[in-house]
């Protein structure tokens, strides 16, 4: 039998790093697997202003950075690994084993699943085919490939308004489509959104099919009061409908 930790976190975003930095803190013989960069979805982040800490905000990646080199600091063991499956404890006994992608196996008398989440689509035709020509979940990651183009953002919350904001850095004109008559976005952002000229709003409209041969040429929009459809086009969609 190989040597069995603690505590075994698998996943390395905020969530995963903080368990870390307390458990290893603390003393613990902790191992944490993550299979691709710890960080999670603040490495996407442009600007993070409601982290406490940092009045002026700071850089996703940078947040990021500080809880890696914190965590390591207390001496967290880290390895890049997939988990593909757990083998539970037998009558509560002995250890969880962790059984990795290309081999190995992880032993720990605990286990934290700190995995995340992931983005959600709008399941309509040309979404999936057109992913990586054109469509996208993550303005701060390809916002800046749209530079002097037109691109239409999909949803009205937080995020989707966020990311408008960032997206008119770069692109001529931003398009918000939203399924309500009113955005659910905070108002502090709908006044900052509202106030910027290169964005547009078209409510009450719901996402029927992304349309592009190859590449995306806009979006085909439905009117929920009138059902009155139309294409608003653009270089690029944006789908910030939660995750």
């Amino acid at each position: 039998m190989g040597e069995i930790y603690d505590v075994l976190i698998i996943g390395g975003g905020p969530a995963g790093l903080t368990a870390g930095i307390y458990l290893s803190r603390g003393r613990i013989r902790t191992l944490l697997v993550e299979k691709a960069a710890c960080g999670g979805q603040i490495l996407i982040a442009d600007q993070i202003e409601n982290f406490p800490g940092f009045p002026d905000g700071v850089k996703g990646t940078e947040l990021a950075d500080f809880m890696l080199k914190q965590a390591r600091h207390f001496g967290l063991e880290i390895t890049e690994r997939e988990v593909s499956s757990i083998a539970l404890r037998k009558e509560d006994k002995g250890p969880f084993t962790a059984m990795c992608a290309g081999g190995g196996n992880i032993q720990a008398l605990s286990l934290i699943i700190a995995t995340g989440a992931r983005w959600n689509s709008l399941n309509i035709p040309g979404e999936k085919e057109l992913i990586g020509r054109g469509v996208s979940y993550c303005a701060t990651c390809d916002g800046p490939l749209f530079k002097n183009k037109d691109v239409i953002v999909v949803g009205g919350g937080d995020t989707a308004l966020e990311d408008a904001m960032f997206l008119a850095r770069f692109a001529n004109k931003v398009t918000v489509v939203h399924r309500r008559n009113r955005l659910r976005a905070t108002k502090i952002l709908q006044e900052r959104a509202s106030a910027n000229k290169k964005i547009e709003f078209v409510l009450s409209s719901v996402a029927l099919e992304v349309v592009g041969k190859g590449r995306v040429e806009g979006l085909r929009v439905k009117n929920v009061a009138s059902d009155d459809e139309s294409t608003i086009k653009g270089s690029g969609v944006f789908v910030l409908v939660g995750v």
